[in-house]
């Protein structure tokens, strides 16, 4: 029966435990230095967390998803490898291939492999398609091609992004440890859906990576080239996979390095103006960045007028649809702020537990439910106002509000059902919960009875 399954084999019981024991060294060389002594606990208990995930993941895939994109990528690794096998030169072909066409030497182990419909092949002419397996190859040669193993390599880079989401936040708040690592490290939809061969981990991963080096190369002022090189190699990542992500990142990253430097400005007469610059030049880059990045095939889905109507046509497909299983959802309206409104409620507060049909939408579901609840807590104790005017105050959480909400408004928006919104969402659930817990703080206001049973749990 082993044999028969798609991401399990006789090899996981060799490799497997030799590579949790390389990723655990890698875990322990840092987590045991002595200026981490204080977050030792969090260094393993998130690498135990996302082992878990891992693992869940791939039983979930296997038995409940039957394959989807990620037996996808796993095909194409081990078409991949069937290339490498004939011929190992074909090595340099893979490093410099973006994409997989007609002509292309390596398109016959795409389009022979007796997946159903040639869909690995046909899946493989995009560059953000092609660039999972293409990394994943690496693992898959180190570890006998054990999908297990690829998976927690993936999921690791997603690990170390978080880590380093973490310590970017504990940078500016020490105090507030144990709120940052629960909103960075665990909430589980975001370590669930990084935790498999998918697009979303290394996305992730890359994400905290480029914020950790920002704060090295222009707060810290330490591992000045590597932090660049990092973040070089990390925006290249997410530019050729998801370059959505890449433009809402860049947005937040800006006003929030030209916020920082606006506070420095000890005179207020220069700082009012250097805000009104701010802002001016913030307005300039996302208008920049929208139409540069936009014009990319990618990111086509993601303007303004495009989200308008697709909207609407998503509108008319559930007039006449019934989705599959429930899970669909949609915006009746092409009103830009109703939109908005409605993106952003999707994104963040739903799905609610009313519109729950499966086992894993209720964890999702749960999650929304906190973020309303915590949400709605606080405008009624503090009022709106202070919520905002803290937010606009200290530029880290305006970063936050700018990136989650922008990134929150994209995705929702161009979603149809819960269910792919749930892993598409991942990238700024962190920080739109960071946001939340630090304004909590800030303002003084104590946590509701509950959460406080949920803080302890985790951290």
């Amino acid at each position: 029966m082993l044999l028969a399954l798609r991401f399990f084999s006789i090899n996981d019981f060799l490799v497997v435990p030799l590579c949790l024991v390389v990723l655990y060294a890698i875990v322990r060389n840092r987590a045991e230095r002595p200026k981490n002594a204080a977050l030792k606990k969090i260094y393993y208990r998130g690498f135990y967390y996302k082992v878990f995930f891992v693992f869940a993941y791939t039983i979930v895939t296997e038995f409940v998803f039957k394959g989807g994109d990620t037996n996808l990528y796993y095909q194409a690794i081990k078409d991949l490898r069937a290339a490498l096998s004939d011929d190992f030169g074909f090595i340099e072909t893979i490093a410099t291939s973006m994409s997989i066409d007609i002509d292309h030497p390596l398109a016959p182990y795409f389009y022979y492999d007796n997946y159903e419909h040639d869909f690995t092949f046909n899946y493989m002419r995009s560059a953000s398609n092609f660039f999972p397996p293409r990394l994943g190859l690496v693992p898959s040669l180190l570890f006998l091609n054990s999908y297990l193993c690829i998976s927690l390599c993936f999921g690791f880079f997603a690990y170390a992004g978080s880590i380093r989401i973490f310590k970017f936040f504990y940078h500016y708040y020490p105090a507030y440890k144990r709120e940052i690592a629960l909103a960075a490290i665990y909430i589980p939809s975001v370590c669930f859906w990084s935790a498999g061969l998918l697009k979303d981990p290394i996305c992730f991963g890359a994400i905290g990576f480029i914020l950790y080096g920002a704060l090295n190369v222009f707060v810290r002022k330490v591992n000045i080239i590597s932090s660049i090189f990092l973040i070089i190699i990390c925006g290249l990542l997410i530019y050729i996979i998801k370059v959505y992500i890449l433009l809402a990142f860049i947005l937040a990253m800006t006003i929030w390095l030209f916020a920082e430097t606006n506070k420095l400005i000890k005179d207020s007469t220069l700082r009012t103006i250097f805000s009104l610059l701010t802002f001016i030049f913030s307005i300039t880059i996302a208008f920049l960045l929208l139409n540069y990045f936009t014009s990319q095939e990618a990111a086509q889905g993601f303007k303004l007028d495009t989200l308008l109507e697709k909207s609407e046509k998503q509108r008319q497909v559930f007039e006449s649809i019934k989705v599959e299983g429930g899970s669909g959802f949609n915006f009746n309206t092409s009103n830009p702020l109703l939109l908005v409104f409605g993106s952003i409620t999707a994104t963040f507060f739903r799905p609610f537990l009313w519109e729950v049909n499966t086992p894993i939408a209720l964890f999702s579901a749960l999650e929304s439910l906190i973020f309303l609840l915590l949400t709605a807590f606080f405008f009624v104790k503090k009022g709106v106002l202070l919520y905002f005017k803290n937010i606009f105050s200290d530029p880290k959480l305006l970063m936050c509000f700018v990136f989650a909400i922008v990134f929150g408004v994209a995705v929702g928006a161009s979603t149809t059902n819960f269910g792919a919104l749930s892993r598409y969402k991942i990238p700024c659930m962190p920080f739109y919960f960071i946001m939340l817990l630090i304004v909590y703080k800030k303002t003084s206001l104590q946590y509701p009875k509950w959460f406080n049973v949920i803080l302890k749990r985790f951290t």
